[in-house]
């Protein structure tokens, strides 16, 4: 907001910035061509961070028939859950540090782990050394980018929230096509070592876009704590943080395992089994763009509870699917539930925050605790399918998740709007 001001003893009249001045976030400007270009800055965020991560069922798979197979499921599967866990944890950290203005240093390091972690990950053959690599360096350098995609996108959009922040999130569901396909094509010919090499030069060419397109609108404010304690005072706010909590916990068990579970459980060939966790994430496409679309129109928090409610049905139809045409039709409608949940977390917390120039910091401790969930959930998952391949009880870990997600969902929507169901939240 602008007013005129006479400076004493003058006759000059200067035209002073109140909004600047106190710090506050200007409202958003026109959603234009320049705000599209923060779309397609987070879109390659999300292609190299969420479609990174999202491609990890298919190094769990060639780890486990292949270069560690000396090593436990559940051990293997601590290397993705530790780089999602970081992805999520880091983000704390990397809050208040958008919002006190060092989104450029945030993009640069951030490339640079990711890069330099995946071309190290191209010459390893131990345990540890992909540890080291993939989950750790990998990790934090997705932690560092993932939070300004959404936190950005927020400030150039009002009316388009929802189909902004879908539309950017699409990044994650190509980065999980194209990935899996590149590396599961590559790998039987080139080796592991130039496949994942591979990747890497793709998120070192793609990372360029978000460095020189993205721009934060948002004066930088003065750094302040990690925590905002108000969110202990919002009972909404923390429910709707256990059902994001238990929802990633449930839907990457799939991710992660659908590949074993379809050769262990069906007739399905190894090159089909391949492809079904690209036809999740292809699926997931659709979930990120029509729910996105809508969740503008009736909430997003009203959408993100349906799909979670879809997913659980969906996984506990999962015991009884043996058959390699039921499997696909599975990982289809799957994909889209995931996709849409996934899409619609930061659009929920822009609704639920009063404070918009707090975004950045409820961003990152939504993303810190779900990360723990994150962490153990795949592990656990491993540790109960065992030795003995007990199926079973991983798709019922998964469907109990899914459902303590959505009556989590469920509460935070009645607290904040009560039982009708034509209020939008």
């Amino acid at each position: 907001m602008a007013t005129m001001v006479r400076e004493k003893g003058s006759d000059t009249v200067q035209s002073v910035d109140v909004d600047a001045q106190m710090g506050q976030i200007p409202l958003p400007p026109k959603e234009g061509l320049f705000a599209w270009m923060q779309v397609l800055g987070a879109f390659v965020l999300n292609l190299n961070t969420w479609g990174l991560m999202n491609s990890y069922g298919a190094f769990q798979t060639f780890y486990e028939l292949d270069m560690l197979r000396g090593s436990s499921s559940s051990s293997i599967a601590w290397i993705g859950s530790t780089q999602a866990f970081f992805l999520f944890l880091v983000s704390l950290v990397t809050g208040p540090l958008f919002d006190a203005g060092h989104l450029r240093w945030l993009l640069w390091v951030g490339s640079g782990l990711l890069v330099v972690g995946m071309f190290l990950a191209s010459i390893t053959s131990a345990y540890w050394q992909v540890f080291l690599t993939q989950a750790l360096m990998a990790g934090v350098g997705f932690g560092c980018l993932y939070l300004p995609a959404p936190a950005v996108v927020s400030q150039y959009f009002h009316a388009s929230t929802a189909l902004a922040m879908g539309a950017s999130s699409t990044g994650s569901a190509i980065g999980g096509i194209v990935y899996p396909i590149l590396f599961n094509q590559l790998q039987p010919r080139v080796g592991f070592g130039w496949a994942t090499r591979a990747l890497a030069f793709i998120i070192l060419a793609t990372s360029l876009v978000p460095i020189f397109v993205m721009k934060s609108q948002a004066p930088p404010r003065p750094a302040r704590n990690l925590i905002d304690r108000s969110v202990f005072r919002d009972v909404p706010y923390i429910f709707f943080n256990l059902g994001l909590f238990f929802g990633m916990m449930g839907f990457y068990i799939v991710f992660n395992y659908v590949e074993l579970l379809a050769l262990s459980r069906t007739s399905i060939s190894s090159s089909l089994a391949g492809y079904l966790l690209v036809i999740i994430n292809a699926s997931s496409l659709l979930g990120r763009l029509i729910p996105g679309y809508y969740a503008d129109k009736i909430g997003s928090i009203n959408v993100q509870a349906s799909v979670t409610f879809a997913g659980a049905v969906l996984t506990f139809c999962l015991l009884a699917i043996r058959t390699t045409a039921g499997l696909v039709v599975f990982s289809v409608l799957y994909g889209f539930m995931a996709g849409a949940f996934m899409g619609l977390p930061a659009a929920g917390i822009v609704s639920l925050s009063p404070d918009k120039s707090k975004i950045g910091t409820r961003l990152g401790m939504t993303l810190a605790f779900i990360g723990f969930g994150l962490l153990v959930s795949n592990p656990i998952a491993g540790a109960i399918l065992g030795e003995s391949q007990n199926w079973t009880g991983l798709i019922v870990w998964c469907g109990v998740l899914l459902s303590t997600s959505f009556a989590s969902l469920a509460v935070s929507r009645v607290l904040k709007v009560g039982h009708g169901l034509n209020k939008v939240l």
